[in-house]
């Protein structure tokens, strides 16, 4: 006979990476730090990588909801009316001009030193200071826009969520959970056919990190680590050989979506999930776009990616790694038997648990087959902003590909806080990540709806926005793998996993992602009552994170938590060695694609130097329960609500913001989530509950 033991099981505990969107769900990104464009709020707990929006993410799809000149909310929501999409059809583009013009400014000096340096002493100001202003204005043609923001932000995370028994413990404890200082410039420039940008943070982490030894605190990238953030680094020509026709190269942010921060159908850049406060955010990456204005309302373009760049995740990610007993293979069947086979390996005699080691992260390799690729073709009807798009490439959330699991004897020992409570060793497993294929179609629509305001000057049209994707992925299968495993009860040769139970080790591997086509969207409208309230609701169809076919339209599920009702040996004799965990474990499963209500209300007192806040994202997609029933001997289920308290699960995000003017605002806020572990947001890998403050001077 052969059995698998859990031991080769997986992290599948990285299904719980899941949950890495989670919190960050409920928040909104503040405002940006460039005195004219919206803002990044304070970076996230651990190490953070804060990002600036200047309001001019390339490719948004019509209007967004601006925020106030003071708010701190993200660029997508607030008060104010919507911002033109920064390449579209009534986007601002660089002068008519073409390298002609140089005629009359830096061509002429060609190798003369002498000429440049008295054109530097000229665009020198009173006080003897180069002037990029001096400058621009002495060039014909030349513009120049510059800015930035030195911010500070602290961070105390209120709740204790270290996971795992005491032979893996993952320790995640209260205390300050960040404490950076960012310095934040942005540059933009035209020049007759050519225009540039640049967006570069550079960050002080404020905390030592990785000191291992007294050579280490001679060394200040230990003591005092930093890195750069770089957000937008690019060259634009306009009109390059067609009226019309723009070309863009370099490291960009590419934003397609027209929900306000839950956009299904933006694809293109990585999500930036490390910071929660900071959710919607994405990462820039070097890409060349092409963009031809058909018209005045109507625009093609076409962009490739050469290189793939993952999703950052949150730090709190890797608590998920003990959280094994979230297997996420879609057989039912299957799944069960693992968990059964994962709980016998600690029965009396046996006493092996399974932890989860190395994590091995595979990107697509860089070649010509994995370039990617998006096209997107955007205009007005009636009033209304409208686009079709399309996407070739990956996921840039990682699903498992291959687990290969060990014995550990030097494991063995007690649980130091009670010596009866001992293990012979552990099982090891070493899991591969990897990145599926998949194509997005997408669809966006925003614009007001005016019958409010038709009745009555007195009321204001209603804003509404409509994103939706249909993603269809390439099937995703996992291998699991083990050494020889001596387990006291039964000896495990080496080899694979007996996927089909047909007494030959292999067969079809364990599907983790089917091929079946799903859906994600986000409908939302938004109100300005006065110019003191404003609100914005949404409905959101799953999360940058969720991913595989599983709602209420094509049910799938993915398991939350997976337990056994059995004792060990009884475990072993009923379920493992049958090969059947139907009549032993207990599950509790959601959606695999979720369901949100997002709601956020903005209140402004004092000219609007005073904004307060509240913001929360409700999961209605509820839970299910399913375990055996002795009297009726099947397995049944009992399905859980939103508003019981099983399926119950929110963030809540309270925020204040003072602006003293002349460009600096002090802000302070909370991010509480609230419901059970086995949620979405409660979950240990979700990072626990955030208390923060920010101050920011802005020029």
């Amino acid at each position: 006979m052969r059995l698998a033991w859990s031991g080769r099981l997986i992290a599948l505990g990285i299904a719980t990476l899941t949950a890495v969107a989670s919190p960050a769900a409920a928040q909104p990104a503040d405002e940006d730090a460039y005195g004219d464009e919206p803002a990044a709020p304070p970076a996230d707990e651990d190490a953070a990588a804060p990002s600036t929006d200047d309001g001019e993410k390339d490719d948004d799809d019509g209007p967004k909801v601006a925020p106030s000149p003071d708010a701190t909310l993200p660029e997508k929501i607030g008060p104010d009316a919507s911002k033109p999409d920064a390449n579209g059809p009534d986007a601002t583009k660089a002068g008519d001009g073409g390298f002609d013009d140089f005629g009359d400014g830096f061509a002429e000096f060609g190798d003369d030193d002498d000429a440049f340096d008295e054109l530097v002493d000229e665009a020198k100001d009173g006080d003897g200071d180069f002037s990029l202003d001096k400058l621009a204005d002495m060039v014909p043609g030349l513009e120049m826009q510059w800015g930035g923001k030195i911010q500070a932000d602290l961070r105390f995370r209120l709740e204790d969520k270290s996971v795992g028994a005491w032979y893996d413990r993952r320790p995640w404890k209260q205390g300050i959970a960040r404490n950076e200082n960012l310095f934040g410039l942005r540059f933009k420039s035209n020049y007759g056919m050519v225009s540039a940008r640049a967006e570069i943070d550079f960050v002080l982490y404020g905390f030592i990190q990785d000191v291992e030894g007294i050579n280490d605190l001679s060394r200040r990238e230990k003591t005092d680590p930093y890195r750069f953030d770089v957000h937008n680094l690019y060259v634009r020509f306009s009109g390059l050989g067609l009226d019309g026709l723009d070309l863009t190269v370099g490291h960009q942010q590419t934003m397609w979506g027209v929900g306000d921060q839950f956009n299904p159908t933006n694809n293109i850049n990585p999500d930036d999930v490390e910071d929660v406060l900071l959710f919607g955010d994405q990462r820039g990456q070097f890409m060349v776009k092409a963009d031809y204005y058909i018209t005045n309302e109507w625009s093609v373009t076409g962009l490739m990616v050469p290189v793939f760049q993952p999703a950052l995740l949150p730090r709190s990610a890797r608590l998920g790694l003990a959280l094994v007993d979230r297997v996420p293979v879609f057989d039912d069947f299957l799944r069960r038997r693992i968990i059964a086979e994962q709980y016998a390996s600690q029965a009396e005699i046996v006493d092996y648990p399974t932890i989860v080691g190395n994590v091995d992260v595979r990107t697509p390799e860089r070649d010509i087959e994995n370039v990617q690729f998006a096209y997107r073709i955007a205009g007005n009807i009636l009033g209304q902003d409208v686009s079709l798009s399309y996407y070739n490439g990956f996921s840039d959330f990682p699903q498992p590909r291959r687990t290969v699991t060990d014995q550990d004897r030097s494991r063995a020992g007690c649980n130091p806080d009670d010596p009866t409570d001992c293990i012979n060793g552990v099982l090891t497993t070493t899991t591969t990540l990897t990145y599926p294929r998949m194509h997005v179609y997408g669809f966006n629509m925003a614009g007001e709806i005016p019958w409010l305001a038709d009745l009555s000057e007195a009321f204001n049209a209603i804003g509404y926005r409509i994103e939706a994707a249909l993603i269809v992925p390439r099937e995703a299968r996992l291998r699991l793998e083990n050494s020889t495993l001596d387990l006291n009860l039964i000896t495990q040769p080496r080899g694979e996993y007996d996927y089909d139970d047909d007494g030959v080790p292999g067969g079809p591997e364990a599907l983790v992602i089917p091929s079946t086509p799903f859906a994600k969207w986000t409908v939302g409208l938004d109100y300005t009552f006065n110019r003191y309230l404003y609100l914005n609701l949404q409905w959101v169809h799953g999360l940058a994170d969720e991913y595989g076919a599983g709602d209420w339209i094509t049910e799938g599920y993915t398991s939350r938590r997976g337990t056994v009702d059995t004792e060990g040996l009884q475990t072993a004799v009923r379920c493992a060695l049958p090969r059947n965990g139907d009549e032993c474990v207990r599950e509790i499963l959601r959606p695999r694609i979720g369901d949100y209500i997002v709601m956020g209300w903005d209140l402004s007192f004092l000219n609007d130097k005073l904004l307060t806040r509240i913001f929360t994202i409700f999961d209605v997609s509820g839970v299910v329960e399913t375990y055996w029933d002795e009297g009726q001997q099947k397995r049944v289920e009992d399905k859980y609500s939103f508003f019981t308290e099983q399926g119950f699960g929110a963030v809540i995000y309270p925020e204040v913001n003072y602006n003293f003017g002349n460009g600096f605002d002090l802000g302070a806020g909370a991010l509480v989530y609230l419901g059970k572990p086995h949620g979405k947001f409660a979950s240990a890998e979700a990072g626990g509950s955030l208390a923060w403050m920010r101050t920011r001077f802005q020029f």
